[in-house]
This record gives structure tokens, C-alpha cells and sequence, in this order.
């Protein structure tokens, strides 16, 4: 197997495409292709479909600077907490 899955995955795409541009039937397909072919097909139908809900949204300025602040807490040195740590910390914290 390659050391590389995603550049594997991606020659597999491509290999699946020109394929089925071919007019290759189904049957000539390999089940990889074959669901390769299918899971493409369904990307673009969903993107098709709901794109981007957060397209041409802005962000409010208020959580703008949190997020600057955050960036900048964090190159200082400072360190997230994570789910797992907040969660115990907030179960600590309310007694349960």
C-alpha cells in the first residue's frame, strides 16, 4: 500500500473518471470504481443542493476580536483546554 493514502486515493479518482468518461458499463467497472463513481456523484448532488451555507455570511465584530484574541492568547504560549478536559472541569465545577 502506499505511504501516501491520499495521493493513492486521488490517482484511484482520476483513474475512476477517465473510466467512466470511456462510456465504460458498470460491469466493466471494479466495485472501488464503481463506489468511487458513486460517492462523487453524490459530493456534487449535496453540494448542488445546500453549497455553502455560511457564503457571503460576515462575522460580527465582537466575535472577530475573540477570535484575534484567542490567536493571540495561544502564539503567547497560552493553552486550549480540550472537550474532554472542559467537560470534566464544568462537572467539577457544578458538583456532579
Amino acid at each position: 500500500m502506499s505511504k501516501d493514502p491520499v495521493k493513492e486515493t486521488r490517482v484511484s479518482y482520476s483513474a475512476t473518471v477517465e473510466r467512466a468518461a470511456e462510456d465504460v458499463t458498470v460491469a466493466e467497472m471494479t466495485a472501488r470504481e464503481l463506489k468511487m463513481l458513486i460517492q462523487n456523484a453524490l459530493t456534487e448532488a449535496l453540494q448542488e443542493i445546500f453549497g455553502d451555507p455560511d457564503a457571503d455570511l460576515e462575522l460580527r465584530p465582537e466575535f472577530e476580536e475573540r477570535l484575534h484574541q484567542a490567536v493571540a492568547y495561544v502564539t503567547a504560549g497560552g493553552r486550549l483546554l480540550s472537550m474532554q478536559e472542559l467537560t470534566s472541569q464544568l462537572e467539577d465545577a457544578s458538583g456532579v
